[in-house]
């Protein structure tokens, strides 16, 4: 509780700072426009995009990403995220609840019902978690630091809060996560054709993470799996999200007759941190205990 607290506050704290006479810049949106279509996109498909109105400057998505995104351990428990207790019940509910679809995931993939079903506790609440987010906007905030004189007044009117922002090490982070947000807005939009959407309709997570399993978009067009055969791959859709974490784990060397090493290592490539792969198997072990 008192990180979900502690959560809140800083995100209350990062909406309060400045961000007046925000825009992205003609040079910027340009710059944008022209890497978008060197991947294949028509370009007045990309410019109709970069100029609706629901498209928001929001510089906090900048600050969450660069500061707020790596999963966090509680003050009790620093390697482990905090999971309400009631969790582990509803978990074990959702296993016996879904039963047949999880064992026939796991006959296809190698993959337990417990392991599935601890991802989608932590990645959304087993797809209860609200996802307030436009990922297009997301990922135009984040791919705009390409730009020096964006990041220059992101610095400018953040660094009293977060100082670090002129350091070489989170200067280099930006526009590594700049160069990743331009490929996943790229997948994005794959993906809203596919799914024969609006791209900017599309709701996530912060760091544009879709539906119950999280996929980031590349992800999602890789490992991604029609879960209940109707020809479409959704990452809204539950049976989907599921089908997709089984596989995605298989391809990254989940077995259960693995060592708990190698399937730590395949749950590292889920997320590339440690206290992610302590919680994870910490309810995939409850999960699996009869208590």
């Amino acid at each position: 509780m008192k990180t979900l607290k502690l959560y809140i506050l800083v995100a209350f704290t990062v909406l309060l700072l400045p961000a007046t006479s925000w825009s992205f810049g003609e040079t910027s949106i340009n710059y944008l426009c022209e890497r978008l279509a060197e991947k294949g996109l028509e370009k007045d498909q990309i410019k109709a995009l970069f100029s609706d109105q629901r498209l928001a400057v929001t510089p906090e998505v900048v600050i969450k990403n660069l500061f707020h995104s790596s999963p966090k351990g509680t003050a009790k428990q620093p390697d482990h995220m905090y999971i309400a207790p009631e969790y582990i019940t509803k978990g074990k509910e959702y296993i016996i609840e879904n039963a047949q679809a999880l064992s026939a995931l796991e006959k296809r993939f190698g993959t337990s019902p417990q392991v599935v079903t601890a991802i989608l506790i932590v990645e959304s609440r087993l797809g209860t978690y609200p996802m307030r987010y436009n990922t297009f906007t997301a990922y135009t905030n984040l791919a705009v630091l390409l730009d020096p004189d964006y990041f220059r007044k992101i610095q400018e009117s953040y660094a009293h809060k977060y100082p670090s922002l002129k350091d070489e090490v989170i200067i280099t982070r930006a526009q590594k996560k700049a160069k990743w947000a331009l490929n996943e807005l790229y997948n994005l939009i794959l993906l809203a054709r596919d799914l024969n959407t609006d791209p900017l309709a599309i709701m996530g997570s912060f760091a544009g993470a879709l539906g119950p399993a999280q996929f980031i978009p590349s992800s999602f067009m890789e490992y991604g799996v029609d879960g209940d055969n109707d020809g479409k791959r959704d990452p809204f859709n539950m049976q989907d999200a599921t089908a997709s974490i089984a596989f995605y784990l298989k391809r990254a060397g989940w077995k259960e007759d693995a060592t708990e090493e190698r399937k730590r290592t395949a749950i590292w490539c889920y997320n590339h941190s440690q206290v992610y792969v302590n919680t994870i198997m910490m309810l995939y072990e409850k999960l699996s205990s009869s208590s």
